[in-house]
C-alpha cells in the first residue's frame, strides 16, 4: 500500500513538473530592444513614412537591421545579437516572401532557435509569409554603428551602408521626423527617426537581388516585447 502511495505522489509530481515545463519553454517570455537602420526602395525622404505611395513602382522593399543591445528569451540571453529581415513591404501576402540573416559566429544553437521564433513569428508576423518563401541563412553579419553612419554587411549577400543627413538648422544633429506616421512597428519603434541617405544598398539572395545605392534609409530605437 505504501509503494502504491509513493508511486501515484511520484506521478502526480511529474505530471506538475510536465505542466510546468511545457509553460515555460512552450510560450517564455522575452524581450529585445536596441538599434535598427534600414535601407529601402524609396528616394531619400521616404514618402512610405508620411503615408503616401513609395517614390519607385509603388514598391517599398526593405532591408532592416535589428541590433540588439539587451535582450532575453526565458532565462536566455540575446545581448549583442544581430538580425536582418529583407522582405517587400508592399507585396500581397500571397505573393511576398522574407529573407532572415542571422549572426552565426555570435549565436548559438539555442540563441539561432529563439531569434528565429521571435523573428519569424512575431516581429515581421504582420507579413503573414508562409514558411515554404522565408529564408533563413546563418552567416557572420559584421555591424558597425557610429554617430553619423550604420553599415551591416552579409557576406557576399548584403551591403547597407546608411548615412545621416545633417540638418540645415542645426548642421550638429541629423535630420529628423519626430512624430512619425507609419502603421507597421508603430508602437515598438521609437517616435523619432533619425534620416539618412544608403550610400551603399546591394542585396542578392537566389532569384532576389537589387542594388538601391543613394536611395532612403533611416534609424531608430526599438523594443519588442511578449507581454
Amino acid at each position: 500500500m505504501k509503494k502504491f502511495s509513493y508511486l501515484l505522489t511520484g506521478l502526480i509530481a511529474l505530471m506538475m513538473l510536465c505542466s510546468v515545463s511545457r509553460v515555460v519553454f512552450a510560450d517564455p517570455k522575452w524581450s529585445i530592444e536596441g538599434e535598427y537602420f534600414e535601407g529601402c526602395t524609396c528616394n531619400p525622404g521616404c514618402p512610405c513614412l508620411f503615408g503616401s505611395e513609395p517614390t519607385h513602382n509603388k514598391t517599398c522593399r526593405i532591408a532592416g537591421v535589428f541590433h540588439i543591445q539587451k535582450g532575453n528569451y526565458g532565462q536566455y540571453n540575446l545581448d549583442g545579437q544581430t538580425v536582418i529581415g529583407i522582405t517587400d513591404l508592399t507585396a500581397t501576402p500571397d505573393k511576398n516572401w522574407i529573407v532572415f540573416y542571422i549572426d552565426d559566429k555570435k549565436a548559438s544553437a539555442v540563441q539561432k532557435n529563439a531569434l528565429l521564433d521571435i523573428f519569424q513569428n512575431r516581429v515581421f508576423d504582420f507579413a503573414k509569409v508562409p514558411s515554404e518563401r522565408i529564408t533563413v541563412r546563418y552567416l557572420p553579419i559584421q555591424v558597425e554603428s557610429s554617430e553619423w553612419r550604420k553599415k551591416a554587411i552579409v557576406a557576399d549577400r548584403l551591403t547597407l551602408d546608411i548615412e545621416l543627413l545633417h540638418g540645415a538648422g542645426d548642421s550638429g544633429k541629423p535630420t529628423q521626423i519626430v512624430n512619425k506616421n507609419f502603421s507597421i512597428w508603430s508602437k515598438e519603434f521609437d517616435l523619432t527617426l533619425d534620416m539618412g541617405k544608403a550610400t551603399t544598398h546591394r542585396f542578392n539572395e537566389d532569384k532576389y537581388e537589387w542594388n538601391y545605392d543613394g536611395r532612403s534609409g533611416f534609424v531608430t530605437k526599438f523594443h519588442f516585447t511578449s507581454n
